[in-house]
């Protein structure tokens, strides 16, 4: 940790030397997208000529930009700047967007690797249920379900409504993943049966995986949308508020923490199922 704040003491001028500014800021995010004259400028930033003019000198002293023929353009070292920048903007948006989700609930279930690119949420909106639709959240989530032919889950959580249209989607020639703990396969056993579930997995339609792991998350993703819920920091599972986007760079964020499980997850064995039906039949 010495280290870490070592480090900072070297590069905090380099830090606020774009945090003062907007200027500056707006400058390297406007170049971004290729060179521009001053006009150019003017026109996107509206800000004054001379108040552009001061913003790039400095910029230029700190060879982060060049100028060319009357255009100005980032330099290799004013290119990485000017990404990190937008990738801090967009990851304190999401943060902030996605404050009532993150802030008292558990995001453990989120490797760092994927909160690293938590800015990729950015095109998300937050649904909540209301005095007057408790069920609001999982309404939404039906909305989008009910226009995808694919989908995959993982949970902890089993929604009879999610199912329900997952067992549709697959009567319809549909595909579906499933990532569940065991408690949650024992539930799908017991309502769905072996038998369709056998058929279906047979026939290529539904992959059904088993995580040993308690994860306290569930997140759907289907072809054009992410849903994802989690549980409140006392263990229970929220269901008065979860996210969805259906940005493409969320989705992919979506598949890639989805992969991630897949990943640490195991095949359920159709045999497996059927000791376990019988189980659950001698238990009842």
């Amino acid at each position: 940790m010495d280290y870490m704040f070592e480090l900072y003491e070297q590069v905090k001028d380099d830090m606020k030397f774009f945090i003062a500014s907007d200027v500056r800021a707006k400058i390297l995010i406007s170049l971004i997208s290729g060179s521009k004259n001053l006009a150019d400028l003017r026109k996107e930033i509206h800000l004054s000529s001379s108040t552009i003019l001061h913003g790039m000198n400095q910029l230029e002293q700190k060879n982060f930009i060049f100028r060319e023929s009357g255009n100005y353009s980032l330099s290799q070292t004013g290119e990485v700047v000017a990404n990190k920048l937008i990738d801090v903007m967009r990851s304190f948006y999401s943060l902030n967007l996605c404050e009532g989700l993150f802030l008292n609930h558990d995001i453990s279930c989120i490797p760092p690797e994927l909160f690293k690119d938590i800015g990729c949420l950015e095109k998300s909106f937050i649904v909540k249920s209301t005095s007057t639709n408790i069920m609001r959240p999982q309404e939404v989530l039906s909305e989008f379900l009910s226009k995808s032919k694919n989908f995959k889950q993982l949970t902890s959580v089993y929604n009879p409504s999610s199912i329900k249209i997952f067992l549709e989607t697959l009567e319809k020639d549909g595909k579906v993943q499933l990532i569940m703990t065991e408690g949650i396969i024992d539930k799908l056993v017991e309502n769905v049966g072996k038998d369709k579930l056998e058929k279906w997995v047979n026939e290529g339609k539904l992959q059904l995986m088993k995580v040993d792991e308690d994860v306290n998350i569930s997140l759907t993703t289907g072809d054009n949308f992410i849903a994802l819920g989690l549980f409140s920091a006392d263990g229970a599972y929220d269901l008065n508020i979860s996210l969805i986007s259906h940005g493409e760079e969320a989705i992919s964020w979506g598949n890639r923490l989805f992969d991630h499980y897949l990943q640490q997850s195991t095949p359920v064995k159709i045999g497996s199922l059927e000791m376990r039906e019988e189980m659950l039949t001698i238990e009842k």
